[in-house]
């Protein structure tokens, strides 16, 4: 009885396990089984995208230094905040939708279907 008990916990524990462990680096894209045309396209874009995500982080860096300074302040200005907060929002959405949109062209559907798996690596935040 045991024996049984040992054997059916195993198959429980291993139920489901395809045998695959997968170990995916941050925004790879070697799954996607990319052409010759899609790897040279994409890797302009990503050196495009490298470029633009460190001038993003040049204006965070600014923004952040702006809103530290309202908070030193003897009062705080909610709305000059918020309109740092919003200003930050915008850029970060407009570099993420311009690097979204150059790998939607580069991409098939079923390589599109493949990459939102891991679709929250290119957030922008």
């Amino acid at each position: 009885m045991k024996l049984c008990l040992i054997f059916l916990l195993t198959l429980c524990l291993y139920a489901g396990h395809d045998g695959k462990k997968e170990h995916h680096i941050n925004k790879d894209l070697t799954y996607l089984q990319l052409t010759s045309e899609q790897n040279e396209a994409l890797k302009k874009t990503l050196k495009k995208f490298q470029h633009e995500i460190e001038e993003f982080r040049e204006f965070k860096a600014k923004i952040n230094a702006q809103k530290q300074a309202l908070f030193l302040e003897e009062s705080l200005d909610i709305e000059a905040l918020s309109k740092l907060n919003q200003e930050l929002y915008e850029k970060a959405a407009k570099e993420e939708g311009k690097v979204l949109w150059r790998l939607h062209d580069v991409l098939t559907k079923e390589q599109r279907a493949q990459f939102i798996r891991y679709f929250e690596e290119w957030e922008i935040r």
